[in-house]
């Protein structure tokens, strides 16, 4: 009776370790995809849900967005093109909150929570969003300049206390070596 306990238990401690790695944002990492995954190997990584190559009806893909059943964005790939012959994955984004860092850091997450979990290298502005670097993860989080009640076209510098804590995450991209 024992051994058919711990072996329950070891399954269910295997398969929530399995659950976890298929969503983990780590350094190189978003859930299956790694920096050694190929830009055909996305077929196969994502046969549940719906791959769409853009631009549409070009030769050069510049991006493949993942969407789930229910038409929700999961994530942006973009391939490097400077290895050609190999099409590895450049960066992802990450729009699901499905996904989360070691640290519980996910597109659900406020700018507080970023602050207590990793440190900020740089913040940059573009147009719409203000770009947290994390070079620890090497990863940018880009949060919406609506949130930070600045001018959306405002280009100036940007310093960690003028963002409030409760500005929400638009995104995460991971950027692959």
């Amino acid at each position: 009776m024992r051994k058919v306990i711990a072996l329950v238990v070891l399954s269910f401690i295997f398969i929530q370790c399995s659950n976890q790695e298929e969503s983990l944002i780590a350094k190189n990492q978003v859930g299956k995809l790694n920096n050694k995954t190929q830009i055909e190997d996305l077929e196969i990584l994502f046969k549940n849900d719906s791959i769409v190559k853009l631009p549409k009806d070009m030769d050069i893909i510049r991006e493949y967005k993942i969407y789930e059943t229910g038409g929700n964005t999961i994530l942006t790939i973009r391939p490097n093109f400077e290895i050609d012959s190999l099409k590895l994955i450049e960066s992802v984004q990450v729009f699901s909150e499905n996904f989360m860092t070691e640290r519980g850091i996910s597109t659900a997450s406020v700018y507080s929570e970023i602050l207590d979990s990793y440190s900020i290298n740089k913040i940059e502005p573009t147009f719409s969003t203000v770009i947290l670097f994390i070079d620890e993860i090497n990863a940018t989080i880009a949060l919406d300049k609506k949130d930070l009640r600045i001018d959306e076209f405002d280009m100036r510098k940007i310093s960690q206390d003028q963002i409030p804590d409760n500005a929400k995450i638009k995104y995460i991209t991971i950027w692959f070596d």
